[in-house]
């Protein structure tokens, strides 16, 4: 499709690359050029007055005007508080100042209603490619971003030492979703699929370090994508010591793709994490029941021990890396993923996945909602570390939040197989706010004398 052209997901139209640029200023400027409370009520431009969202005129306030942004009478789910409740979520200055109930609408200047809807920490999406234009296997991070609920995104391994520079500037640097790294251990990165086995020369622990020492704002850990054979395994087991001295060098966690081989396993430290579980069954791939098309009935013992040694495992369902045959028989047996994720899959409607669709998915196998939303907040925010806190709503932090709804229905969805299911529920967002500013989703602005409406769906 030419990168011209709008795409719209979830019913929501999304801007063309022409007018990217002016939209990312446009937001930029919308999150500088938010008034001191004191001066100029967010919304209206008249001092002292608040937008109620959801009905009704600018009026003006009674009392105190303490918060920039009210979003009231939604569940509040934020398991890093072990907050799972309806309450109200106060924002000022671009931060969280208060989860509570029943805070008077008075006290500020914005209101958006919530009631019905689910209000969440900014979620995070751990596992994605988001390197537009510059690798064939992208998405673009503010359609799987912002869009949909997502105000942070982790890219695992797009790019290496050689190319992370132009991924930074052109991608990162530029794009309105908050997006960290984990550096490839191959220098090319994802330029091609195999990239850990073209050339050992490729495999550079100092070309890697110092890469990660340049950017040790934005490179959260080391990625190394092996296929899990067995007959790669002496060649695997010499990348991996590569991205040990790397790993260990820097203080940062290793990504690697799954694989069930005792030795390389061992090679893995309290912290690190280990991608895809549900793998199709193939010749070329491993998954939590075995590898090279053999395939166990049960999980397997040294993946059980992954959880007591410290080690995370990170889930995609939709269409990468999932089929629903592994995932059912895992979570029968009670075998849950810490984490959800996306990787580079598609949506039933072929356009790219946000993390909604595996949560979707999830909830669909049984995990509790709460959990759901854990997977991709409060985990995730614990197993990198993150520069900023993110994956919360605790007072005090950057006012990140989602507002999401559950809709009812019937809804087919896919796995890597094209074998579907059907779902009753799936997450849809409503509005995103990114530093207390709505990317997505803001209630519409009335003009004086006439009537507000309700807020953006």
């Amino acid at each position: 499709m030419p990168r011209n052209n709008t795409l719209t997901t979830e019913g929501h139209r999304i801007m063309s690359q022409s007018n990217r640029r002016d939209f990312l200023r446009q937001i930029g400027t919308a999150a500088v050029s938010v008034p001191p409370l004191r001066h100029m009520a967010l919304g209206s431009g008249t001092p002292g007055s608040s937008y109620q969202a959801g009905g009704g005129a600018p009026q003006q306030q009674s009392g105190a005007v303490l918060y920039d942004l009210l979003i009231a009478g939604g569940r509040v789910i934020d398991p890093a508080q072990k907050i799972s409740a309806e309450r109200d979520v106060a924002i000022v200055g671009g931060r969280i100042a208060k989860v509570a109930a029943d805070i008077p609408r008075a006290q500020a200047r914005q209101v958006y209603d919530a009631k019905g809807k689910l209000v969440t920490p900014g979620l995070i999406d751990l596992h994605t490619h988001v390197y537009r234009s510059g690798i064939s296997l992208n998405v673009d991070p503010d359609i799987v971003g912002f869009q949909s609920g997502v105000t942070t995104v982790v890219d695992c391994g797009s790019t290496g030492a050689g190319n992370f520079a132009g991924f930074r500037r052109y991608v990162i640097d530029g794009s309105a979703t908050r997006i960290y790294a984990l550096l490839n251990i191959s220098t090319i990165g994802l330029i091609v699929t195999n990239e850990i086995y073209l050339d050992p020369r490729m495999i550079d622990a100092r070309a890697a370090i110092r890469t990660i020492g340049a950017n040790r704002d934005r490179i959260l850990g080391v990625k190394v994508r092996v296929n899990g054979k067995h007959s790669d395994l002496s060649h695997d087991l010499e990348v991996m010591k590569t991205a040990r001295e790397v790993a260990d060098a820097t203080g940062l966690p290793i990504m690697m793709h799954w694989s069930v081989e005792p030795d390389l396993l061992a090679m893995l430290k309290r912290g690190d994490i280990l991608a895809h579980p549900f793998n199709p069954p193939s010749p070329n791939s491993a998954n939590l029941f075995g590898a090279d098309g053999t395939q166990a009935d049960k999980v397997l013992p040294q993946i059980l021990a992954l959880k007591d040694r410290g080690i995370w495992t990170d889930v995609q369902l939709g269409t990468t890396h999932h089929a629903w045959d592994v995932s059912e028989k895992a979570m029968k047996q009670g075998w849950y993923p810490d984490v959800i994720s996306t990787d580079i899959g598609r949506a039933p409607d072929g356009s790219p996945a946000s993390v909604l669709v595996p949560m979707s998915e999830y909830l669909h196998l049984g995990l509790p909602l709460d959990q759901v939303i854990a997977a991709v907040t409060s985990t995730p925010a614990r197993i990198l570390n993150f520069p900023e806190k993110v994956g919360t709503l605790e007072p005090g932090v950057t006012a990140d939040v989602a507002i999401l709804e559950l809709a009812q229905g019937s809804f087919e969805y896919g796995d890597q197989g094209r074998q579907p299911r059907t779902l009753k529920q799936q997450f849809v967002a409503a509005a995103t706010v990114k530093g207390g500013v709505f990317l997505k989703g803001a209630p519409p602005v009335a003009a004086p004398g006439t009537p507000a409406a309700p807020p953006g769906r």
